[in-house]
């Protein structure tokens, strides 16, 4: 029997003090993992909200950035920087209110009013005055912008964001903000590009709750809560002026925190009379910053119970001795271990981890919240995903093609609708080669287009550019090429996000514009600012050694004829004349009006002196013919003026005077004639 008691005796404390040590250390190991594990997810919490965040607003900054590169858009506001009437804006403002509804419209609601998209309520489009010049709210047009702010003080290719805004008659009077762009070209400010956002997406991503008293509040630049809660159940908050700090910053208000030294971090305050403990986060670029807190007891609340936990466990570990000592280790130590590694995945970014269902007490609560919270993630990452397919879909419906160059792996991706336009895949890889090469642009184009992404692989950011490309019916057509640059902390390019736009009805009307404006519209021949600039150019290529020509024609007493006749028939007589005297000269000659009655005609590269005076002749021959009016007969004529080049003159303003002065002895001596400009140079060389 003593031995059996000495065997009972050293059996139990060989057995329960190797089990209270293992306890003891259990107890701090937990105590020690179980504060950074909370801790730690804590500040997960903040910091993926502040990137869930951070992703909103980049993609609505590249949506206003897409439209306000639209050529609508662009010449809506060039045009009405420059002074052009309400008619002449309404064209491209019907295309930029289009657009924003299709932005507002498309991608905010869906069938059942669940908010899906990027919660869009109204976009306008600001000129440099600050007036509104379109938006897909009418009532807005033509008034001051509400957004009180010098958009000249954002740099290009930058992003506003308001704080929290309100009014009455805009979205039942709930609270929304504004996000904003400036345009920029070539280096000078010509607008801004808004859009008013909604909170709902703010409110979705607040509205989570992470372990038991866990929250999330979004505060504006003001200290305004935008949304979310971290008080008490009941209170409400409204400003970080409720927040008191502790700590190194004690007495001090979560505003004095200087975000540029410190952009995120932990911190211990008082809210609604309880002690919490936080992780802040300011949202990259922006005054706006992401709290989320725990009541500070929370911490200690898992140790607390667990000190029950493991005293109730000692008396069971007492009788079932050595069998209990590894019942305990599974029971404590590896949920411990399993959570640890699966933070660890979370952190890498693997959403699609999840603590199994196996465990009990405190560790289930933690499991079930850790696995409630990755849901929540998901399903947010899912809503962005949605968002980014409408966007695509929107970029197919207007008609335009997106793609994606990796500028380190030299490889291209685009939208479907690629295959769509251009018939075949985007590029081929050409060895030895580190840019990619385009095979339906045009082979005059390939170099411009070389070029543009040679600057973009150096660092530069081009602006449009206009090549053309075979479509899929194997015609060329204009095209519109944008791109932005993404660049990685070390300000290295590594992505171009292109857009390819269909310009080509646009860019043959230009064409036909131009040349429109180059014509006279009553004789088709050169106007007088054309005709002037032609022969001026002429003259700076020419040799004192070429021989050149200047003519000028003025019809005698053509105020009689539409005085006599009518102007209708005298702008018949000026389309004959300009008929007849285009037809004495070559192609290479320049023949224009430059007034109601006058006529310039300039001959390149003459044989001989006798040939303008043939010339000269020839035009007075073409007026000695007699035109019938309503009642009688009328007869017209034309005095002719000519002067040589270099002999009268080597710039246009001299050749034109003296060419002038013979016309006026030509005008002087009874009209009807032609006189040459002569000077004793003349007279030698002939």
């Amino acid at each position: 029997m003593r031995i059996r008691k000495y065997l009972t005796v050293l059996l139990a404390v060989f057995s329960i003090l190797p089990m209270v040590l293992v306890m003891v250390f259990s107890i701090l190991f937990f105590q020690s993992n179980t504060s950074q594990l909370l801790q730690a997810n804590v500040k997960s919490t903040a910091m993926q909200t502040a990137n869930n965040l951070d992703q909103f607003f980049s993609q609505r900054k590249m949506a206003l950035e897409v439209a306000s590169d639209l050529p609508g858009v662009k010449e809506l506001l060039i045009s009405s920087n420059a002074g052009a009437s309400d008619r002449d804006l309404e064209q491209y403002r019907t295309i930029t209110v289009n657009t924003f509804k299709t932005m507002t419209d498309k991608q905010t609601i869906n069938g059942q009013g669940d908010s899906k998209g990027n919660f869009v309520r109204r976009s306008s489009l600001i000129n440099r005055k600050g007036v509104i010049i379109a938006s897909d709210d009418s009532r807005l047009i033509g008034k001051p912008a509400f957004l009180k702010v010098d958009m000249r003080t954002v740099p290009a290719y930058g992003l506003y964001i308001s704080d929290m805004m309100h009014e009455p008659d805009f979205i039942d009077g709930q609270n929304y903000f504004v996000i904003a762009v400036p345009i920029y070209k070539d280096g000078v400010y010509e607008g801004s590009i808004q859009s008013s956002i909604d909170m709902i997406y703010l409110d979705l991503i607040t509205r989570q709750t992470f372990m038991e008293t866990g929250r999330t509040v979004i505060l504006d630049s003001v200290g305004s809560v935008v949304s979310g809660n971290i008080l008490g159940v009941g209170q409400r908050m409204d400003s970080a002026d409720q927040i008191k700090l502790e700590g190194d910053l004690s007495g001090k208000k979560l505003e004095n925190i200087d975000l540029d030294q410190n952009p995120n971090g932990v911190i211990r305050f008082w809210a609604g009379g309880m002690e919490k403990f936080g992780y802040y986060s300011r949202v990259a670029g922006k005054s706006w910053i992401i709290l989320s807190a725990v009541e500070a007891n929370e911490l200690a609340s898992p140790f607390q119970s667990m000190l029950k936990v493991y005293f109730a466990a000692l008396l069971v570990l007492a009788a079932a001795l050595i069998s209990c000592a590894y019942m305990a280790a599974n029971r404590f130590l590896n949920p411990l271990r399993d959570m640890s590694a699966e933070f660890v995945r979370v952190e890498k970014g693997d959403y699609q981890t999840r603590l199994p269902a196996c465990y009990k007490g405190e560790f289930a609560e933690m499991a079930s919240a850790f696995n409630h919270l990755i849901e929540k993630i998901k399903e947010d990452t899912d809503v962005l995903k949605v968002s980014e397919a409408r966007y695509a879909l929107i970029m197919e419906e207007t008609n335009q093609v997106v793609f994606e160059w990796d500028i380190r792996q030299n490889h291209i991706y685009h939208t479907v609708y690629w295959t769509n336009k251009f018939g075949f895949s985007t590029a081929a890889q050409v060895p030895g080669s580190d840019i990619p090469n385009f095979e339906q642009v045009h082979p005059a184009d390939q170099e411009i287009m070389s070029q543009l992404f040679r600057r973009i692989r150096a660092g530069g950011q081009p602006g449009p550019t206009d090549v053309r490309m075979k479509n899929v019916d194997g015609k060329y057509i204009w095209c519109t090429v944008n791109i932005k640059i993404l660049y990685d902390e070390n300000k290295e390019p590594y992505r171009a996000i292109g857009l390819i736009v269909d310009t080509d009805h646009q860019k043959k009307m230009i064409q036909k514009l131009e040349s429109r404006s180059r014509m006279d519209l009553l004789t088709q021949l050169y106007n007088k600012v054309t005709t002037e600039s032609m022969i001026e150019e002429c003259l700076k290529k020419s040799e004192k050694s070429t021989l050149h020509g200047l003519i000028i024609v003025d019809i005698d007493n053509f105020k009689d004829i539409n005085d006599t006749l009518g102007h209708i028939f005298g702008d018949a007589v000026l389309k004959k004349v300009s008929t007849d005297i285009k037809r004495l000269f070559r192609a290479s000659d320049i023949v224009g009006r430059t007034g109601g009655d006058e006529f310039i005609i300039f001959i390149r590269d003459i044989d001989s002196a006798g040939l303008l005076r043939d010339k000269m002749n020839d035009i007075c021959e073409i007026f000695h013919c007699a035109y019938t009016g309503a009642d009688e007969m009328y007869k017209i004529s034309a005095s002719v003026g000519g002067a040589f080049y270099p002999y009268g003159g080597t710039s246009f303003e001299e050749l034109y005077r003296h060419a002038d002065e013979a016309l006026y002895c030509s005008k002087k001596s009874g009209k009807d004639k032609c006189s040459l400009y002569e000077t004793s140079g003349l007279q030698a060389a002939l």
